[in-house]
């Protein structure tokens, strides 16, 4: 795990923002490019040696969130053998003993919760797709997966109730991932 820029790290409130401009920034697949992740989500360089260890295509940042059992990692992918291999990721990994998913607490990772997020995204111009899975589901396991669409750009975020805790834990809804993608659809049309 590096420690960002400056030798303080990155909140996981300062990552949501900087991925909240880089998506707002992508408007077709030809803007999903490593220059562009690089640029405005501003990661520190890997230590010494650790660049030529990296895959081609690819850049990751993962730092512990102070405090906590969890960890964020921010990603960028690209393989040039897929058509549909370009991706931006955020997500939080739970660090500590394993545990059931029903009673972790993301209360310390929590900063900007699905919310925020989902204000983000619909003054970007996003729209909303279903959410699985059902409430029901909901209810017992604390995930759901939601989708959201602006053009050629497809942002999945899967969320999970803060804690088991509290009925308010309960209800709130915390980014557990962000998966952003160009449209498959809208990226051969592009190429076409």
């Amino acid at each position: 795990r590096s420690p960002a820029a400056g030798g303080s790290p990155l909140t996981s409130q300062q990552a949501g923002h900087r991925l909240f401009r880089l998506i707002d920034s992508l408007q077709t697949p030809a803007d999903f490019s490593l220059d562009r992740f690089k640029a405005v989500m501003r990661l520190p360089e890997p230590p010494g040696g650790e660049a030529g260890e990296r895959e081609p295509g690819y850049e990751g940042f993962s730092e512990a969130i102070a405090g906590s059992d969890w960890s964020q990692t921010i990603a960028y992918s690209d393989d040039a053998s897929a058509a549909d291999a370009k991706r931006i990721e955020y997500r939080l990994d739970y660090d500590g003993a394993q545990a059931d998913h029903d009673q972790l607490d993301l209360g310390p990772a929590c900063a900007m919760d699905y919310a925020a997020y989902r204000r983000a995204l619909l003054d970007m111009g996003f729209e909303e797709g279903p959410a699985t899975p059902s409430k029901v589901e909901y209810a017992t396991r604390g995930t759901l997966a939601h989708v959201f669409r602006r053009g050629g750009v497809n942002v999945d975020i899967v969320t999970q109730r803060e804690s088991a805790a509290s009925e308010a834990k309960r209800a709130h809804a915390c980014v557990r991932s962000i998966e952003v993608r160009p449209s498959a659809y809208d990226a051969a049309k592009e190429e076409g």
